[in-house]
């Protein structure tokens, strides 16, 4: 049976890049002010930084716009795992801050030191310091790799969380190719709150078709610290299908909290992974770590006790330092999860929710989606749209309409369900890059 037409046409609607928050800040007209009438500095140049520069570019002819980013190209996320397993060129993936530069917003290559939140300066790396009115931090996740014994940033540089693009995926990508047929991948998965929760499963999949092409006699092993995941009957009625899941021919496992799965420990001389269950040996050993927000905002007085940056949901204003607003993955915003669309909407968000109070016009209220495609082999992809209500009272976005790739879906709706996959990622990053 195919998708009935109403989830078929929202889906459509979504994979533009335009949601209810971008027509709420696009239909509201530019208000003609003195040049640089206020000052933003946006720390982060990911797609939640990138696109909140230009959508309040859009919003704010006039607005001093400074962006911080110490890289100057943007290896992104989504999609990287095609890079993993040999179906996309890295370059694809990579991206520049040409576009923002050319709509006059000022790009520094350089990385956040301190806010002084006081005095509003930014200090930067190399000693120099930007003014701001607002200050926006956009810089992502960190990792605690301290919560799983025998794990390290110095180990990680050998055994990769590959959770970000460039040479961790890189070296990921190495190990995969040298492992000899026979050899098992072990994928250990954290508990929530993590980047883009159904990303472990779409890695498995596709690593799964590596495996079946490339090295019959191997297997890819998921190692869960969570009972169940996000979109689990459409990715095993997927593994079922394209890779013998829950047969002793299948090339793919999956071992949730309940059978023991959970890591808690690494032996790197041994090349196991201490779970509750017991040791498990693998010739690649993909370690995605526990995270929380990164070196900057934690440094800087933003995260909570639980790891992540609280804000106010309708401006993402930060609930700990007056006049900072934090978005994307770094972003504490109740049952949104972090992924590259969700990101973005929070982007679209605070710019029309900063332009609104500098220039004392009413907020609106705040309209939050997230959309998530995975590819789970050729021709084949699940999604996840989901649909919040803004609970002004409470700061909670509470889920109003949860739709999933129904599992009666038909082969070309799994097609087409890819294909989709591919235009959101365009969408994304035209908005955020150009």
């Amino acid at each position: 049976m195919s998708m009935n037409p109403q989830r078929r046409l929202l889906l459509k609607w979504l994979a533009t890049g335009i949601g209810a928050s971008s027509i709420q800040a696009l239909a509201r007209p530019v208000v003609p002010v003195a040049a640089r009438s206020y000052a933003v500095v946006v720390i982060g140049g990911g797609f939640a930084g990138a696109t909140f520069a230009r959508t309040l570019r859009r919003l704010d002819a006039n607005v001093g716009i400074t962006l911080v980013e110490p890289s100057r190209q943007y290896h992104c996320c989504p999609l990287g795992v095609e890079y993993l397993v040999g179906k996309r060129d890295e370059e694809t993936l990579i991206f520049g801050y040409e576009q923002l530069r050319a709509e006059g917003i000022e790009v520094v290559h350089q990385k956040g030191s301190l806010i002084d939140a006081k005095r509003k300066q930014v200090r930067l790396a190399d000693g120099s310091v930007l003014g701001y009115d607002r200050c926006v931090v956009a810089t992502g996740i960190g990792y605690k790799y301290d919560s799983i014994a025998g794990y390290s940033e110095a180990v990680a540089s050998r055994v990769p969380h590959a959770w970000g693009g460039g040479e961790q995926l890189r070296l990921l990508r190495q190990q995969l190719e040298a492992m000899p047929n026979g050899g098992n991948v072990l994928i250990s998965v954290p508990v929530d709150d993590y980047r883009c929760p159904p990303g472990p499963y779409e890695r498995a999949s596709l690593i799964a078709d590596y495996l079946k092409t490339h090295k019959p006699d191997s297997r890819v092993i998921v190692l869960d610290a969570k009972p169940r995941f996000a979109k689990q009957a459409q990715f095993e009625q997927a593994w079922k299908r394209l890779y013998g899941y829950g047969s002793e021919q299948a090339n793919i496992q999956w071992i949730g909290a309940l059978q023991g799965g959970t890591v808690y420990g690494f032996d790197e001389a041994k090349g196991q992974l201490l779970t509750e269950g017991g040791p498990v040996s693998g010739q690649v050993i993909n370690i995605i770590a526990p995270q929380q927000a990164d070196d900057f905002s934690r440094h800087n007085g933003l995260a909570a006790e639980h790891g992540w940056c609280p804000v106010n949901t309708q401006t993402l204003e930060s609930l700990l330092v007056p006049d900072v607003h934090v978005i994307g993955d770094a972003a504490y915003a109740e049952k949104l999860p972090k992924s590259a669309f969700a990101a973005t909407c929070q982007a679209r968000v605070c710019a029309l929710a900063i332009h609104s109070q500098m220039h004392g016009l009413a907020l609106l209220k705040p309209q939050y989606m997230n959309v998530c495609y995975s590819l789970c082999g050729d021709n084949y992809g699940i999604s996840v749209l989901l649909h919040y209500q803004h609970d002004a009272t409470s700061n909670v976005i509470e889920i109003q309409t949860l739709l999933v790739t129904p599992l009666d879906a038909s082969d070309e709706d799994y097609r087409r369900e890819a294909l989709s996959a591919y235009s959101m990622f365009d969408s994304l990053v035209k908005e955020a890059f150009g």
